[in-house]
């Protein structure tokens, strides 16, 4: 029997060296709050729910900035794919609303071990925990001497440079990575890449910490909203802020990711064979009928439809749901943030009007460009005049129908 077989598969190998990390390694604190509570032990929840390349991870790195909210440094997918709700389990991303097979207390508990209290100053303590117990689901082939990593970074040590001095690339971590690295990074994770390093405003969490709002945002959401009311805070105030970005952008968006070679690869489905993608692994959201021929770009507005289509059904299934627009975000910031802080009942933060002032580039694909979709312009604009019935009825649905518009 091979080492491979002996150790299990990637799941299992992460699980393993993830119990240890929480066991052995992270802090004192950090286990007690994990033995104690779980995600839903928050009094409300905030849900980003979108498309990918939709402009999500922007507006949830504004709103984590907020001095009354607590969050995950990332998306909180990774923890669903930890606990196998994901495919294969599923032939696509969607999540049946009565689906209940699954450890609920255990996930719950995961999805608070990266989870930290927004604070100006900060904590190296939280930061320290936080790349230590994702580290296990970025490289679970790895045997990693984590005690010593803890003690490395805990006295000052940069997070890439310890890794690099075992042997991973930093062009694994957004913060790390050359936008144009044309290095394919195909290994097995669990985490999608690139993955992204730990805020620097945020300190571990404390009891009364879960009177605070937490901000969640992946993008697979948009696909499960039902069962994340009904199966997985049936009895927490979540609200949902559903934001939208015109088809153009986003299809461009998702074609660059596709194309990139260095990350945003979410499943191996088996031999693709995609016109003007080169890669083996499936990128981003997997839409139901999603295929594994065709052309990219009609990939990329599957994603796109399909996305919004699940949000804009789903969306029945919470009381206080807020739609705002991507354009907006850019174009009228201040309005736009003060706008989703009233609904979600978020007052004042000094550290967040500093962050919408100057707002940071997360994980973009290239310089930020407006209607940067013209560059290629004959190619999107003959997928989208070819497109079928569903895909026009999400872009009216939406409010998308003046061209004019998609910036």
């Amino acid at each position: 029997m091979s080492l491979e077989e002996t150790l299990g598969d990637p799941q299992t190998r992460a699980q393993r060296k993830y119990d240890h990390v929480l066991e052995e390694v992270v802090s004192e604190e950090k286990r007690s709050i994990l033995s104690d509570y779980r995600a839903d032990d928050f009094d409300s929840v905030l849900l980003i729910a979108s498309a990918s390349r939709g402009g999500s991870s922007l507006l949830f790195d504004v709103l984590r900035h907020h001095e009354g909210t607590c969050s995950p440094d990332g998306e909180h997918g990774k923890w669903y794919t930890f606990n196998g709700i994901c495919y294969p389990e599923f032939d696509s991303d969607h999540v049946p609303r009565e689906f209940g097979s699954f450890d609920r207390e255990k996930l719950l508990t995961d999805l608070l071990a990266d989870v930290g209290a927004t604070e100006a100053s900060g904590d190296r303590t939280h930061r320290v925990d936080d790349a230590l117990v994702r580290l296990p689901l970025q490289f679970p082939d790895r045997e990693l001497p984590y005690e010593v990593v803890r003690e490395e970074l805990l006295e000052g040590a940069s997070l890439d440079g310890v890794l690099e001095e075992r042997g991973i690339s930093p062009l694994h971590y957004d913060a790390f990575a050359d936008g144009d690295a044309d290095s394919p990074i195909e290994t097995e994770a669990i985490e999608e890449r690139p993955f992204i390093t730990s805020h620097d405003h945020k300190r571990g969490l404390r009891a009364d910490d879960f009177e605070r709002t937490l901000v969640l945002k992946t993008s697979v959401d948009a696909y499960r909203l039902p069962w994340i009311r009904e199966r997985l805070f049936p009895e927490t105030d979540v609200d949902v802020v559903h934001l939208t970005r015109n088809p153009a952008a986003s299809i461009n968006g998702l074609y660059d990711g596709w194309r990139l070679n260095r990350g945003f690869q979410t499943y191996d489905v088996g031999e693709l064979d995609l016109e003007d993608y080169d890669g083996s692994l499936w990128n981003y959201d997997l839409p139901p009928g999603w295929s594994r021929d065709g052309r990219l770009i009609d990939v990329c507005l599957k994603q796109w439809t399909q996305a919004h289509r699940h949000a804009l059904d789903g969306r029945e299934a919470f009381d206080d749901v807020l739609q705002i627009r991507f354009e907006d975000l850019l174009t009228d910031t201040e309005s736009t943030v003060e706008e989703v802080l009233k609904f979600a009942d978020l007052g004042e933060s000094t550290l967040l009007t500093e962050n919408v002032d100057d707002l940071n580039q997360v994980m973009t694909t290239k310089e930020p460009e407006r209607a940067r979709w013209r560059n290629r312009e004959e190619l999107v604009r003959g997928t989208l005049d070819r497109a079928d019935e569903p895909f026009e009825e999400v872009v009216e649905e939406l409010g998308y129908t003046e061209e004019s518009e998609w910036i």
